[in-house]
Parts: structure tokens; C-alpha cells; sequence
């Protein structure tokens, strides 16, 4: 079982490139991944990779905890996915941004909203974890 090392947090990052949703559905890019080591989300930005289209188009994205904790969410707006470059910080919810050795992790859209064409986003989830060793 591992313990913390006395050196403090060290910082990585999980990369995922999402296509945007073409309907109104309920979307799991990214189901019930489990990192197996104990961490605590910091940031999360969407950085568009293929520039949005669509009339009015707005989803929900989120990265939760277990089955049906949020811990961060932005609802995207075509605005945001304009340019390819740009970036859309999400609200982290401090209180819900740790995890366990054996939490999972989803990122997904809520159904709802007004349905994207195209795009396409590189999410970016910036999280600290203390170093650790066997006992």
C-alpha cells in the first residue's frame, strides 16, 4: 500500500482530444477511468482543436467524480469554440476535486442544449498529486 514521500505535490496533466456532440444526447468521451493514484483536479480548459459550428450551439461539458459528482463544468457556447487556439477555463469545484487510488473519472455532456455540427476540443485537466513509495 503506498504512503506519501515527504517531498511534496507534483503536478501532470491528462490531455484528451473530444470531438464536440452532434445531438442533444448524453455523451461519455471519456467513461469510468480509473488513474489507480490519489490526486486533486486544479484546472480544466477546453482548447479548441477544429473550430465549432452550429446555430447557437451550447452543451454542458463536465469531469465527474464516481457516478454523479461534478467536479468541474463550463457549458460551452459556440463563442467558445471560434477560433481554434481558444481556451475555456471550467469552474472546479474545489470540495468535489479529489480523488481516491480507486475513483473513477467521466468526462461527458449532459443532455441538453443546442446541438454542435462540428468541432472539436483538446481537454486539458491539470491535477497535483503528492509523490508516493511503498511502505
Amino acid at each position: 500500500m503506498p504512503r506519501h514521500a515527504p517531498y511534496g505535490w507534483i503536478r501532470g496533466q491528462f490531455n484528451i482530444y473530444i470531438p464536440l456532440p452532434t445531438g442533444t444526447g448524453a455523451v461519455e468521451p471519456l467513461t469510468d477511468y480509473v488513474p489507480a493514484f490519489g490526486l486533486v483536479i486544479e484546472k480544466v480548459e477546453a482548447v479548441v482543436a477544429v473550430a465549432g459550428t452550429g446555430a447557437s450551439a451550447s452543451r454542458t461539458f463536465r469531469v465527474v467524480k464516481g457516478a454523479a459528482i461534478v467536479a468541474a463544468t463550463r457549458t460551452l457556447v459556440l463563442a467558445d469554440t471560434a477560433t481554434v487556439g481558444q481556451r475555456s477555463a471550467f469552474t472546479v469545484a474545489p470540495a468535489d476535486a479529489e480523488f481516491g487510488d480507486a475513483d473513477t473519472l467521466t468526462v461527458d455532456f449532459a443532455s441538453g442544449g443546442t446541438a454542435f455540427t462540428a468541432g472539436a476540443v483538446n481537454l486539458i485537466i491539470q491535477f497535483r498529486q503528492r509523490a508516493q513509495r511503498e511502505r
